[in-house]
């Protein structure tokens, strides 16, 4: 955040102030800005502030990030370090969602670092957020708060999971069909573990659709351009569902809801 004089006169002296916050902030830490004048000899300036923050308990992260695919190890691990002089003392308070991860508090270094591990437990494909709460011996810092960030996915996945083409009015259908044209939506199939991904084949069940399959990326990515048949388009809302089948054990068969709405 900056503040600074606009106008300075001939001879005269400006003020240029600037603030870091540092709320989130630890150690090190280096900010710049750049002044734009209207003097031709100097017409941008760069001024830089360094510093460093002092807490009385470093972390080496503020979030719990739970990445990974399904039947892998999925954990993370939070140290933390006293600064201070005086012993420090952490202790596990609460786990806003213990059904889906396991918390293990240590004591690495007596009286001066702790390491938190999370270790996921989640067995589906999802995506989660919740915190952990420690508390302190610090008064300067008598709690601490971990946010966990969780994002597991399948071995094998679709995006999107649902297609919606929105909604077209009938003249508008009507004048891309007389036109030749058509229109499309992308569908991407990911492997996400391995290298050997083949689409077999792609099913509808209403054959509303119809579907051109490109390789992207040599067996671990498919696209799908989805396009719907214009001729078989009538006003109301039309859904149908895409079952892509693949070579792909445990999950040979992905869907994929499409809807459109014609006006």
């Amino acid at each position: 955040m900056a503040r600074f004089d606009r106008t300075i006169p001939p001879g005269g002296e400006g003020k240029i102030t600037l603030e870091v916050r540092t709320k989130g902030y630890q150690g090190n830490f280096h900010k710049s800005a750049r002044v734009l004048t209207n003097d031709p000899n100097n017409p941008q300036v760069i001024i830089a502030v360094k510093g460093k923050v002092w807490v009385p308990i470093r972390s080496n992260q503020r979030y719990a990030n739970l990445k990974g695919i399904l039947g892998e190890k999925i954990e993370s691990v939070v140290h933390l370090r006293g600064e201070k002089q005086e012993p420090l003392i952490v202790k596990l308070d609460s786990v806003s969602i213990p059904e889906k991860v396991a918390v293990e508090l240590k004591e690495i270094e007596k009286g001066r670092s702790y390491q938190l591990k999370v270790k996921n437990k989640v067995v589906k494909e999802t995506t989660y957020g919740g915190q952990i709460r420690l508390t302190t011996s610090y008064p300067e810092k008598p709690e601490m708060v971990i946010r966990i960030l969780g994002h597991i996915r399948a071995p094998l996945e679709v995006r999107p999971k649902a297609l919606n083409f929105g909604r077209m009015p009938a003249e508008r259908l009507r004048q891309l069909e007389k036109a030749g044209r058509s229109m499309s939506r992308p569908v991407m199939v990911l492997l996400n573990k391995g290298n050997d991904l083949k689409i077999v084949r792609v099913d509808s069940e209403r054959s509303l659709f119809k579907v051109v399959t490109r390789e992207i990326r040599r067996g671990r990515v498919v696209q799908l351009r989805v396009e719907p048949i214009l001729e078989k388009l009538k006003k109301g809302v039309k859904t149908d569902r895409l079952k892509i089948h693949t070579n792909q054990k445990g999950r040979k068969v992905l869907e994929v809801p499409v809807r459109i709405e014609i006006l």
